[in-house]
């Protein structure tokens, strides 16, 4: 998971509300309503292509709408459904998965993650909303199976809980064992770029984190996190050059 930075939200989206405010619409109703489309594919934009939680690439026909706050909490007065602010793009159930996996019906019934798994559940303090995260890194990842925890330090320097990163990494599952089994892979295939001994350390990480970050303007490769951790001070030093901000 990593910082999203929301764009305005879409006029197709204001025109609806403006057009039903006096009617209570629920997401569903706007689905039907040609300002869903924009909604799917600016909040895809704005998150430059990642889920909001795994941070798998997003495709045409692998994401779906969250809504940080469950649907079934709206009310006229506040309504979760149709609000700019509670809405993000997420890879769809079960999560974290290829195209590929899609179509293979044994492993659709694999263990959920993300707003799969997430469900109906109610958002506290504890569980972090990828809008409200700093740009710091607060995840590390192990080398030896994929996992995701809680960076400790940049947890402090944060004031963010560690047991509140915990707690969301629990609560949308991100250490599914898929996820983990893809994470590493991603490791391993970077760990081999860095094996070369006739380039500093430090100017190797640089440049292989300018090969996956690019400039900054089009989609991040999926795992972004991942690779920024295993990239350490080459990857911020680029993200630095390239004013990275979510």
């Amino acid at each position: 998971m990593k910082k999203v930075l929301k764009s305005p939200e879409p006029e197709e989206l204001k025109n609806y509300k403006k057009r039903y405010s006096s009617q209570f619409k629920r997401y569903t109703d706007l689905k039907k309503n040609r300002a869903f489309e924009k909604v799917r594919d600016t909040l895809a934009s704005d998150q430059k292509g990642l889920c909001a939680y795994c941070e798998m690439s997003l495709h045409e026909n692998n994401r779906s709408v969250e809504h940080f706050i469950p649907c079934n909490q709206s009310t006229k007065e506040n309504n979760y459904d149709l609000d700019w602010q509670n809405m993000l793009a997420i890879c769809l159930p079960p999560g974290g998965m290829k195209d590929d996996d899609l179509k293979n019906p044994q492993l659709l019934k694999d263990l959920p993650c993300c707003g799969k798994k997430k469900g109906g559940f109610i958002p506290d303090i504890r569980l972090l909303n990828p809008l409200n995260l700093p740009t710091l890194r607060l995840f590390k990842f192990s080398s030896k199976d994929g996992e995701i925890r809680p960076d400790e330090i940049a947890c402090l320097t944060s004031g963010i809980p560690i047991e509140n990163v915990q707690f969301t990494i629990d609560t949308l599952e991100l250490n599914v064992q898929r996820l983990k089994d893809q994470r590493l892979a991603v490791i391993d295939e970077i760990e081999k770029e860095l094996d070369d001994e006739t380039i500093d350390i430090n100017d190797l990480e640089e440049k292989v984190a300018a090969e996956y970050f690019g400039n900054g303007t089009g989609n991040w490769p999926r795992f972004f996190t991942t690779i920024r951790w295993v990239l350490g001070a080459g990857a911020e030093r680029h993200l630095m050059n390239i004013y990275y901000s979510g």
